[in-house]
């Protein structure tokens, strides 16, 4: 049975039918709950219909989005979405998940190498130079989706570097070390090869996130969430327009 959406069948994308790609191979592209966090889906949201490529080694790109919920959301509904957002939404009064766009596309979060990122998310908070962590409710999310990407779409619970060297902002030694694209796992934007040059999330403690992350993911298996977004995302989804170019900061 085939969706109404382009290049998904018995609810999985098809990435060889995405934006002109030859490449075989599928991926679930909706999520419904990460541990006990339900993931909305939020529609209407501009995104390039280009595939990532799912050949390459499986990772994931972690960014901060300077900014509160509804502002960011705000932004994403114009450019630059991620495949997924979380965090404290000041509107709901608790932290939340939702999914912007469809896993097998790229996510726009990055100025180039989006497609070797199969999933990308905005996490509400600030980057900073000294550790930090974000507040538990949020670390819980994150380490649930974590768990429930790796599990899904087989992203290592495993970040390149200790705790303490994080790529700061303009060139530095992440980005010239050509672990990404390389080695999977999950980085920080401020680890993502040139153009980009953003160094979110900072000083984060990965050890803490991603040691949460491994405690949820022993035993998990396939998440237990419906195929694909609701039938009424199906037009919204194949018909946004493309996103303007980010700009740099």
């Amino acid at each position: 049975m085939k969706d109404s959406r382009k290049g998904v069948v018995n609810g999985e994308i098809s990435v060889k039918e995405i934006g002109g790609s030859t490449m075989a191979g599928s991926v679930k592209p909706w999520l419904d709950q990460a541990g006990k966090f339900p993931i909305s889906h939020i529609g209407g949201i501009p995104h390039f219909n280009d595939a990532v490529l799912l050949d390459a080694p499986r990772t994931g790109v972690l960014h901060t989005t300077e900014g509160g919920w509804a502002g960011s959301l705000a932004i994403f509904k114009q450019h630059f979405a991620p495949h997924f957002i979380l965090g404290f939404n000041a509107d709901a009064q608790k932290v939340q998940i939702a999914q912007l766009v469809q896993v097998g596309t790229i996510g726009a979060t990055l100025k180039a190498h989006n497609n070797q990122a199969i999933v990308q998310i905005e996490m509400i908070g600030f980057s900073k130079e000294q550790p930090w962590l974000p507040d538990d409710d949020t670390i819980a999310a994150l380490a649930s989706l974590m768990a429930t990407c790796a599990s899904e779409y087989g992203i290592p619970l495993d970040h390149p570097w200790p705790d303490g060297d994080f790529g700061k902002a303009g060139g530095n030694p992440h980005r010239s070390s050509g672990k990404y694209g390389k080695v999977p796992g999950w980085y920080g934007h401020g680890d993502c090869p040139s153009p980009d040059t953003h160094w979110d999330p900072g000083n984060l403690e990965w050890s803490a996130v991603l040691g949460k992350a491994k405690q949820m993911a022993t035993g998990l298996g396939t998440p237990g969430s419906a195929p694909a977004g609701p039938a009424a995302m199906a037009s919204e989804q194949t018909s946004t327009a493309a996103p303007k170019k980010k700009k740099s900061s």
